[in-house]
Order: C-alpha cells, then sequence, then structure tokens
C-alpha cells in the first residue's frame, strides 16, 4: 500500500518486474498514473476524491461564504448536486473518497 501519488505505480512497476502474481499494489493515487497496472490486474483499486465533486463543493462552498448562506458554527451545508455535506469547525467535508478501479478508470482523465 502506497500513500503518495508517484508511490503507487512504482510499487506496481516492482510487483510486475518482480513477476509475482500473489502481490496487488493499492493506495492513494492518480488514475492516469495507475491505469495500465489497473487493466493488467496488479493494481485492483486505488482511492483519491473525485476532483470534479471536490471542485464543484470548493466553489459551492466559497459562494456560500460570499453570500453569508454558511455561517461559523454550521453543521451542515446544502451543495447542490452533491446533497447535504457535514461542516466541522472550519472543513467542509466532500465525504468518503471516490474508489477507481476497472470498471469505472477510464472514465477519468488526471
Amino acid at each position: 500500500m502506497a500513500i503518495a501519488a508517484p508511490a503507487v505505480p512504482g510499487a506496481a512497476e516492482a510487483v510486475k518486474q518482480s513477476g509475482r502474481t500473489d502481490v496487488k499494489v493499492t493506495g492513494l493515487s492518480l488514475p492516469n498514473m495507475c491505469k495500465p497496472y489497473v487493466h493488467a490486474g496488479i493494481i485492483e483499486s486505488i482511492v483519491l476524491w473525485n476532483t470534479i465533486d471536490l471542485g464543484y463543493l470548493t466553489v459551492y462552498t466559497a459562494e456560500a461564504l460570499g453570500k453569508g448562506n454558511l455561517k461559523p458554527g454550521a453543521q451542515s451545508l446544502k451543495a447542490g448536486r452533491l446533497g447535504t455535506v457535514k461542516v466541522n469547525a472550519d472543513q467542509v467535508l466532500l465525504g468518503a473518497p471516490y474508489i477507481f478501479n476497472r470498471s469505472n478508470i477510464d472514465r477519468f482523465d488526471f
């Protein structure tokens, strides 16, 4: 398991070069860096926040702050298509990370 974007494909390449098929790699990384290894079955899945949703939430939050619709002490924010998201002190939380795997990784280009 690797926790930095370049470490995941690096670990996958090491597994590939070793010829081992009993080792699977996972971690926090970018889809484009890992696609070849996901398709080869070396990486079953990676996680990351869906950048489309993260960008959407960031803009939605900035607008809510600017218009006075998000006030100190709020515990939630209605965030359009994302529904209601949790607010924890000064953090607006997107939620669980997105899981990229063979069935969806090709839909992302970053």
